[in-house]
């Protein structure tokens, strides 16, 4: 999400007048980043910008402390989506969701499938896919978009799931083939990518959305304020251009439509993995 950051913290900074900084600080799967904001002085001054990871993935495991003070953040708005793409390289001789099956029976060793990160949505929609084509795949997780990208061109791995953002490039310069997308509906700038469920697969499509947040304890006036800010944001058509050009697509919702859209997404994951019975181990 480093692309989106950096394009709406510019943005941000012109309205605001003043200098946003985005700030990395990775591992666990989004954890650290976003105990750090949780924890954080609630004066607008720290925002996180999140997605269902840390969000919901990562509290629903931890169970800990510092994962209650996440889900008692303030959501500000949603700003934007970008659908998890399943990818093979370009020679790959998997040429679409079917293959997958074929090519798992034919392989003693499986197939394995790059994500960037253990309990990273990429994660949880490779083994979502898994369980709906009845095929064992092996998870490789690795630290982040970049790093599993280059796994899958470099064949240590079958089968990439990842952001549209940052293998856009591959696509159209054919050194990756995109299999499907899980999402509801097909990408806008990638139009001839079927989703999940249009080849009939059910119970694999997330959103991977992307929102602002404020720590606990920020009051309802500072969201009001900086969800209309957002809102301003992003319609400027360059911030919207540069979004699309990047895979990421504008799915504004303000501070008050923001939460009732979380309480459903909230009842997706409990209820997918309550159903699935499906654990990760985050370190």
């Amino acid at each position: 999400m480093d692309t989106l950051a950096r394009a709406f913290a510019t943005q941000l900074s012109a309205r605001l007048q003043r200098s946003v900084y985005v700030e990395n600080r990775v591992g666990a799967g989004g954890a650290i980043a976003a105990n750090y904001v949780a924890k954080s002085r609630p004066d607008g001054n720290t925002l996180l910008l999140a997605s269902p990871a840390e969000i919901f993935i990562n509290p629903i495991y931890t169970r800990s402390q510092e994962s209650g003070e996440v889900a008692d953040m303030v959501p500000v708005a949603k700003i934007s989506s970008a659908p998890i793409v399943l990818a093979t390289r370009g020679d790959s001789a998997i040429h679409q969701l079917s293959d997958i099956a074929t090519a798992a029976q034919k392989n003693s060793r499986g197939l394995s499938f790059a994500s960037s990160g253990i309990g990273s949505l990429q994660h949880l929609v490779g083994e979502s896919l898994g369980k709906a084509l009845g095929v064992e795949l092996l998870h490789v997780p690795y630290g982040g978009a970049a790093s599993a990208t280059a796994s899958l061109l470099s064949n240590q791995v079958d089968l990439l799931f990842a952001g549209l953002a940052p293998i856009a490039p591959h696509l159209q310069s054919q050194k990756m083939h995109a299999l499907g997308i899980a999402s509801a509906h097909r990408s806008k700038r990638f139009s001839d990518i079927p989703t999940f469920q249009e080849k009939g697969l059910q119970g694999v499509s997330f959103e991977y959305w992307q929102g602002i947040f404020l720590p606990k304890g920020a009051s309802s006036e500072l969201a009001l304020f900086l969800s209309a800010e957002i809102n301003n944001v992003i319609k400027e058509t360059g911030f919207v251009d540069q979004l699309e050009n990047t895979g990421f697509e504008v799915a504004y919702k303000d501070y008050k439509q923001f939460k009732p859209f979380l309480q459903a997404e909230g009842h997706i994951y409990r209820s997918f993995f309550k159903r699935n019975g499906f654990f990760i181990l985050i370190p």
